[in-house]
């Protein structure tokens, strides 16, 4: 439960000054009367006024106002329409970003190539929880499950060799960390898709497979390359890359190993020639696994419960209406201040409750927006989602949902500035950091990669326990650091190419200056015979001698290197 418009609350201060005021009536109308003659006679001529009645005319209207009052602040509940019931399963892409992926045997390249696909498969799989490990010579769990496709897409993007430090391939590692993020008291609705070109230096892969084919995991394998390979250039120095012995590496596709993974847990393997062919087959495929029903909280949708103060209100306002002062066996006609009193105290309701109307018909436009959210219709969404903004714009609920759907147009810009609206009109701390949260995620969208960490850093300061937030701000930070290593590195190039040049214009002055200079005088003959040149001679080779087996002597054999590190 929560109060949409908490600062009306403000207006029950003004039940304090009700109360004195009628005290200080009730004072005024005893005065009154001691002061008009006798006591006795004062009596009988107001014997049929109730005093009783009075109070209690009294009280319900002060009760109205505060009905009145909570009415305008609209309480609300959660709606059924909070939390989406959905049927999905949990995919885990396992994507290998070693050096042999930058092999170009498919254009642009193959890890280029996986990552069109897991961008493209991810919108497809809008139902489905999704995960991401990478791996080359260690696998890291990139992202754990989550409906949060946006924050899957950023992570798929920025997908490269520069993330794992340690290069190779150890597919089995992989599938493991893959594993550890499904529930394992389930025996189904999990399914792996791992791609990669196999060049597997891993003998346990297979036998991983196994274990995990036991845990009910589907592993669906899709390979890269060509069985002719290719040679993998190096994007760290622009070179071919060599082996120890100085031969060009080529790396080859290992469909065989790939198939038998795939094969071993009922999965399908497919080898990757044509985006669009494998994004069908790959969906059919996930498609025909078991699905588990599921919860989603992506909008938010409250009903409001207003009507029923305004209700008390309205009905309290006609009690105290018709209720008469006077006693029943001397009815005479109510006086002219009851209606008036009542009519003034219906106008005050009525211009506390145009907020409270206006709220409710913005609600209506929310939940017509959320149904179109459900059917996919973006733009229908965004119009209802805009015209309930312009009727409350600080309701916050109608902000987040607009930049929801602002972010399924790919407006990122605009879904930020939606959540910001959220979080300045928010009175709860939940749907402050889920602004906060989306706001970080838009950003990274837009490559406003600071304004992404300080959304995050915000999230996380209202809930340290959202793993999604700090996975977002650990993967955001990272980046930056690149970043900025990579400002460095520019910034000393540029120095190095000033000098460089400076060196060069130097030099060049030098030569003019040799060139000005008057010609020097020619060598004189050595004055050293040849028995003396001989001499000198060999002493100079008994001291390079000597100089090579002191080298040899202290040489160190360095240290061994792995085999293979693509």
């Amino acid at each position: 439960m929560r109060l949409q418009h908490i600062e009306y609350l403000i207006g029950l201060a003004a039940l304090p000054v009700l109360l004195l005021f009628l005290f200080l009536l009730l004072r005024w109308k005893r005065k009154t009367a001691a002061q008009m003659g006798d006591p006795a006679l004062v009596k009988q001529l107001i014997g049929n006024f109730s005093p009783l009645r009075f109070l209690i005319k009294a009280g319900l209207a002060i009760l109205a106002f505060a009905a009145t009052i909570l009415a305008a602040a609209n309480l609300q509940k959660p709606g059924a329409m909070q939390n989406i019931q959905r049927k999905g399963v949990d995919v885990m892409f396992v994507l290998d970003v070693s050096k042999s992926m930058l092999a170009q045997d498919i254009k642009p390249s193959r890890l280029e190539k996986a990552k069109q696909l897991l961008l493209r498969l991810s919108d497809k799989l809008d139902n489905d929880r999704l995960g991401l490990v990478l791996f080359a010579g260690r696998a890291y769990m990139q992202m754990p499950l989550t409906s949060d496709h946006g924050a899957a897409r950023m992570y798929i993007q920025d997908a490269g060799p520069d993330v794992v430090p340690t290069q190779g391939t150890v597919i089995a590692e992989a599938l493991k960390m893959a594993n550890s993020a499904f529930n394992n008291k389930e025996r189904k609705y999990k399914s792996i898709l791992l791609i990669s070109d196999g060049e597997d230096h891993d003998p346990d892969a297979l036998k991983a497979a196994k274990e995990l084919a036991n845990d009910g995991v589907m592993i669906n394998t899709i390979g890269l390359g060509s069985p002719e390979g290719s040679p993998i250039t190096d994007p760290a120095t622009g070179e071919v890359k060599k082996d120890a012995q100085g031969n060009t590496v080529i790396s080859k596709l290992n469909e065989a190993e790939l198939q038998q993974l795939s094969a071993a847990t009922n999965g399908l393997y497919l080898r990757l020639d044509n985006v669009d062919d494998a994004l069908i087959t790959m969906s059919q495929q996930l498609d025909s696994a078991e699905k588990k029903s599921m919860s989603d909280a992506e909008f938010i949708d409250y009903i409001s419960l207003f009507q029923w103060f305004l209700g008390a209100a309205l009905l309290l306002l006609l009690v105290e209406y018709f209720l008469s002062e006077r006693h029943r066996e001397k009815k005479v006609p109510a006086t002219k201040a009851v209606p008036v009193r009542a009519l003034l105290l219906l106008l005050l309701c009525t211009g506390a409750l145009l907020p409270a109307a206006k709220a409710q018909n913005s609600d209506a436009l929310i939940r017509s927006g959320n149904r179109y959210y459900k059917k996919k219709q973006v733009d229908q969404t965004l119009k209802q989602y805009q015209s309930a903004v312009q009727k409350t714009p600080d309701n916050p609920t109608a902000n987040y949902n607009l930049g929801n759907a602002q972010f399924r147009k790919d407006s990122y810009e605009d879904a930020a500035k939606s959540y910001d609206a959220t979080i300045a009109n928010a009175k709860d701390k939940d749907m402050k950091e889920k602004g906060y949260y989306n706001k970080g995620v838009a950003m990274a969208k837009a490559k406003k990669l600071q304004e992404s960490i300080d959304a995050w850093k915000s999230a996380l300061r209202i809930n340290a326990d959202d793993s999604d937030a700090r996975e977002n701000l650990q993967k955001a930070l990272m980046q930056q650091k690149q970043q900025q290593q990579q400002q460095q590195k520019n910034q000393q190039q540029q120095k190095k190419d000033q000098k460089d040049k400076k060196d060069e214009k130097k030099n060049q002055d030098q030569q003019q200056q040799q060139q000005q200079q008057p010609q020097q005088p020619k060598q004189q003959p050595s004055r050293l015979n040849r028995q003396q040149v001989e001499q000198l001679l060999k002493a100079l080779q008994q001291k390079e001698n000597d100089l090579q087996n002191k080298m040899n002597q202290n040489k160190v054999k360095a240290p061994t290197q792995p085999e293979k590190d693509w």
